[in-house]
């Protein structure tokens, strides 16, 4: 059986980056970037745009795609939400989670500024280093480039 291709945003505006928060087990309560399942028929392009649009109300504009990933059958995208304030939306995928209010996969946005290092777990930190080579090998330096740099050398 073949996997489940899986999606994420890494949306970073204003030396911040932009998460989903919740429930993601009985006990754990974490931050995650947004994203989700591949349907059928659906490109990652596609399914990265659409969670967005589920997840926040944000239209997101797709700035490249990892060419490497952390994680097999993931698609990690760098995305623009322009100036779009973030609403919570729903979070259709764990049907387990709906059956026990308490276990929602999103229950908050949130935005993290990246000064603050503590607050980012080794799998944040792993992206960030991805996504320091690839802007790297892109030569697309954002105005948060230096910001990110810092805390992955932390």
């Amino acid at each position: 059986m073949e996997k489940r291709q899986r999606v994420q945003a890494i949306v970073i505006q204003d030396n911040k980056v932009f998460f989903g928060a919740g429930m993601v087990n009985e006990k754990e309560y974490r931050h995650f970037f947004i994203g989700g399942g591949v349907e059928k028929g659906e490109t990652p392009e596609e399914a990265i745009v659409r969670e967005l649009r589920e997840e926040t109300g944000c239209e997101g504009a797709i700035i490249f795609k990892f060419t490497n990933e952390y994680k097999e059958n993931h698609h990690t995208f760098l995305v623009d939400i322009g100036n779009q304030t973030p609403l919570i939306g729903y979070d259709p995928e764990p049907e387990e989670l709906a059956k026990e209010p308490h276990m929602r996969a999103l229950q908050k946005l949130e935005f993290i500024p990246i000064s603050e290092h503590n607050r980012f777990s080794s799998i944040d930190i792993e992206y960030f280093k991805i996504l320091l080579k690839e802007l790297n090998n892109r030569n697309y330096f954002p105005e948060w480039f230096e910001e990110l740099k810092k805390l992955v050398e932390h």
